[in-house]
């Protein structure tokens, strides 16, 4: 089952073979879960999103429980507004600090390269850390695991089949040597931003020393951040630090709401004192 409906590699017909392959093997034709789930497929199988760029896929809980992990080292279930507001901004201002860290550490350092492949050089130069080491894993198992040969070619586009030993698949690689347009059946690029073992291995085949320009999306590069600013409706806030945008935007939310608590005539006099001391602290 899960073989059958995790694997991004799985075109939308394979995924149906396998599942009908899996239904009738165990007779499971009667399963009313199993056939309702298999009739909102096109909402919850990798096989369906293999060309929408997710930048990895996210499991249906995963954002949430990763931020429940990281807020519960700060909540208290019993404390008052104001306590969960400053312990709120300490929380926050961790993510910040760790986030200027690593921005520093992509900065002003490289990471460690291994094989020494011009791709793998350009990449460290260009991607965040996280991100390098990603692409990395990528660059040796190109060398290790894949091998080409050509299947067809036309007038600008050459065809070819690239083996994946480890995988135990061919994918087909159309690659265009005029402008190192390449594109891979196994669609990582689509999917995660980056390209895949089997891109690598025809790109330098070809003696190409630099990842082509199309496929450095700026999301992963050590730049991203010194772009202009944007807000939710699409207007330019400036070249402002992104964390003091933020804080600036949760405190005008703040003393908006107070502002229509403070119209309420007749607020006990234990909320006054809340409400005086959250405007002190603000």
């Amino acid at each position: 089952m899960n073989s059958s409906v995790w694997d991004s590699d799985l075109e939308p017909f394979d995924f149906e073979e396998k599942w009908s392959a899996l239904i009738k093997e165990f007779h499971l034709e009667d399963n009313g879960w199993l056939t309702y789930m298999f009739n909102k497929r096109q909402r919850w199988i990798p096989a369906y999103y293999r060309d929408i760029p997710l930048g990895c896929l996210l499991r249906t809980t995963q954002r949430s429980e990763s931020m429940n992990s990281f807020f519960k080292r700060f909540e208290n279930p019993r404390g008052t507004l104001v306590e969960f507001w400053l312990r709120f901004q300490s929380a926050m201002d961790q993510q910040r600090y760790t986030q200027k860290s690593l921005d520093r550490d992509s900065d002003l350092s490289l990471p460690v390269t291994k094989i020494m492949l011009h791709l793998e050089i350009h990449a460290s130069t260009m991607y965040t850390h996280a991100l390098f080491y990603k692409f990395q894993k990528q660059c040796v198992a190109s060398l290790h695991s894949c091998s080409a040969r050509d299947s067809s070619r036309d007038s600008t586009t050459r065809f070819l089949d690239v083996e994946d030993a480890i995988l135990r698949t061919t994918y087909t690689v159309a690659f265009n040597p005029t402008t190192f347009d390449a594109k891979c059946s196994c669609k990582m690029f689509e999917r995660k931003g980056y390209i895949c073992k089997h891109i690598i291995w025809i790109l330098s085949g070809k003696g190409v020393r630099k990842i082509p320009e199309q496929y450095l999306l700026s999301r992963w590069t050590k730049n991203t951040k010194k772009m202009p600013l944007y807000d939710v409706h699409g207007q330019l806030i400036g070249d402002f630090d992104s964390s003091y945008v933020s804080k600036m935007q949760i405190s005008n939310v703040w003393s908006e709401f107070y502002s229509t608590l403070s119209l309420i005539k007749s607020l006990p006099e234990k909320s006054r004192r809340i409400e005086s001391t959250i405007y002190q602290g603000i």
